[in-house]
């Protein structure tokens, strides 16, 4: 019986010894196995930069990407770095950066515009020139609606063996004012290439070099300060060394058509930490008054400087100066001395009209998502020698509140006060209250 016994123990052992065994060989099969899964993974990790080596890697992300260069006028309202759609080339994973980006941006614009004593023209731009001093003129309360600074653009960048190359093409719809028919308006379109690290080159229609643009705060309208920039096509030259930018380019004569010298425009800023920024302009231009006057071939300039000073972060000062002859005030201020008289910015003898202008303004935020925007601008004809019905002073005064709860929208609410003091003492003045909204794609 005790034979029989020791005969049973020394099998139940053997069996469980057999099971563990099988166990153990289990748990190393699939230890073989995780092993294996493990192995290809690494392996499809790393296969942009073995087995595809050479091909594109596409990306399509929400936002610009890297693709953030350039900048535009301080008081225009622009797409944020978060809105648009980017397509992103990425050739190798040995390689990560994006050497090639197209981003499509853009918002559909729509302005509410109430004249509260004439119709100061298209809702999304208080037109001062219909302050013509003449109150037969005036035609009383006035509203007007439009989508037509809805906007559309395209932006890219490329790497290539001889620097970095961008391109941008930019579209809105300005052209039928507050009509139902608009068509499209090529804002920009030019490219840039880096010759270099530091240099530049920039060719194709673009703001004015000699613009004040880092210079005013957001407003609802478009038309801004009296002291405001445009475009115009242009060959651009850019030196940049950390906080200091200097450009000097030719550009087309938009003021005077009938000569052969292309304006002569350059700038220079200064970048200081803390969002501090300076700048000075400066632009020469080859002048007729096509008066028949004998007056062809006169020298019109302007100069301009400004400054932004950052308060503590929650808000901005800004300040702008500008004076020249002629060209100034044809320019850089719309022909509002002038006040289109004879479209061409001359005193009684058919001289470049000498003018002046300036504007201060805060912007101020209220909340993480409001801020509130004021700005004051001041023209002043100093010329000692003004032609009849010529105007003396004008002053522009712009508020608002401009609220973005989130990134695909703006709303903003303004109010533009303006007058205008002639040379015969005669004064006008007017307000327009404007609602504008901004939904960003």
């Amino acid at each position: 019986m005790k034979n029989r016994m020791t005969t049973w123990l020394l099998a139940g052992v053997a069996a469980t010894a057999l099971n563990t065994a099988a166990h153990a060989d289990e748990l190393s099969t699939l230890k073989a196995q995780l092993e294996a899964l493990q192995s290809r993974v690494d392996t499809m990790a790393t296969a942009p930069a073995s087995a595809f080596e050479g091909k594109s890697l596409l990306t399509f992300e929400r936002g610009h990407g890297s693709n953030t260069w350039g900048t535009d006028g301080a008081t225009e309202v622009t797409s944020s770095q978060d809105s648009g759609f980017t397509i992103a080339v990425t050739p190798t994973a040995d390689m990560p950066a994006p050497v090639a980006e197209i981003t499509v941006y853009g918002y559909v614009n729509a302005h509410v515009a109430y004249d509260f004593d004439t119709n100061h023209g298209d809702a999304y731009s208080f037109d001062i020139s219909e302050l013509d001093g003449n109150a037969a003129n005036d035609t009383g309360d006035h509203i007007g609606l439009t989508a037509a600074r809805s906007r559309f653009g395209i932006r890219s960048k490329v790497d290539t063996a001889i620097g970095q190359i961008r391109t941008r093409i930019e579209l809105d719809f300005a052209t039928g004012g507050n009509s139902g028919s608009l068509s499209p308006r090529m804002r920009k379109a030019f490219g840039e290439w880096d010759m270099t690290p530091n240099w530049t080159l920039l060719a194709g229609q673009t703001d004015f070099t000699a613009g004040l643009l880092p210079i005013g705060v957001s407003t609802v309208d478009a038309a801004g300060p009296l002291l405001t920039f445009s475009r115009a096509s242009q060959v651009r030259l850019t030196y940049a060394d950390g906080p200091l930018s200097w450009a000097v380019a030719i550009e087309n004569p938009l003021i005077d058509s009938t000569t052969n010298m292309p304006n002569i425009a350059s700038y220079l800023q200064y970048d200081i930490a803390g969002g501090h920024q300076f700048i000075i302009t400066g632009e020469v231009a080859d002048w007729s008054n096509n008066g028949g006057s004998g007056h062809q071939d006169e020298l019109a300039w302007a100069i301009q400087a400004g400054a932004n000073f950052s308060l503590a972060d929650v808000a901005t000062l800004t300040a702008g100066v500008g004076y020249g002859e002629g060209l100034l005030d044809d320019k850089f201020m719309g022909d509002i001395i002038d006040n289109g008289v004879a479209g061409r910015s001359v005193n009684a003898a058919g001289d470049p009209l000498e003018t002046l202008g300036f504007l201060v303004g805060l912007s101020f935020g209220l909340s993480d998502t409001t801020t509130f925007n004021t700005m004051f601008s001041y023209a002043e004809n100093l010329d000692g020698n003004p032609r009849a019905g010529q105007l003396d002073k004008a002053y522009v005064v712009h508020a608002n509140v401009m609220w973005q709860p989130v990134k695909q929208m703006r709303m903003g609410w303004e109010v533009v006060w303006a007058e205008k003091d002639f040379d015969d003492g005669t004064t006008e003045d007017g307000v327009r209250a404007t609602f504008g909204t901004w939904f960003f794609f």
